[in-house]
């Protein structure tokens, strides 16, 4: 065999076998703080007056769990914020506006699924990670919902990610 011939062979071979490695992956306090990032960049985006009202954190899902069909190690970030808006935001031109005013990191997505109410699911491609943002009503009041997903990050070794529908993971 030529030598340009094992190159072409090894340049194949080592992502493939490599591609799930822990090595290039992150943190999953990295990747949370990714997420939150994102949120607290369309959060800044909001005119004023507005509150913004973080959930508290779930626990982590694990990237490997069978309903995502994925066997990657690691766990992702789940998280999702209510931001209060004064009666009257005009949530259709805000949420229309929105994916142009993040920037070139940010590009919407057309989900095909219909829904009644102002809405836009965007990807960071930056961080690898997406966002939702739905016009709602939250404990009576307007509100922005904002759920974000983080792509996966490794945990310490004494955390265990969360299998779905619930539960510690094992």
């Amino acid at each position: 065999m030529t030598a340009r011939f094992l190159q072409a062979i090894a340049l194949v071979l080592i992502p493939l076998t490599t591609g799930g490695c822990a090595l290039n992956q992150p943190s999953y306090d990295t990747v949370r703080a990714e997420a939150v990032a994102a949120l607290d960049e369309i959060a800044a985006l909001v005119p004023p007056p507005h509150e913004v009202s973080p959930e508290p954190d779930d626990e982590p899902y694990s990237c490997s769990d069978p309903l995502l069909s994925s066997r990657r190690g690691g766990a992702f970030y789940t998280g999702q914020w209510a931001v209060y808006v004064s009666d009257g935001f005009d949530f259709d031109t805000f949420i229309a506006d929105l994916p142009g005013r993040l920037g070139d990191g940010w590009e919407e997505r057309d989900l095909g699924i219909a829904v009644p109410f102002a809405s836009v699911y965007l990807v960071n491609h930056e961080h690898e990670l997406s966002v939702t943002v739905d016009e709602a009503e939250i404990d009576g009041r307007p509100a922005l919902d904002l759920i974000v997903i983080s792509r996966c990050g490794i945990l310490p070794t004494d955390d265990k990610p969360r299998r779905s529908p619930g539960g510690r993971g094992v």
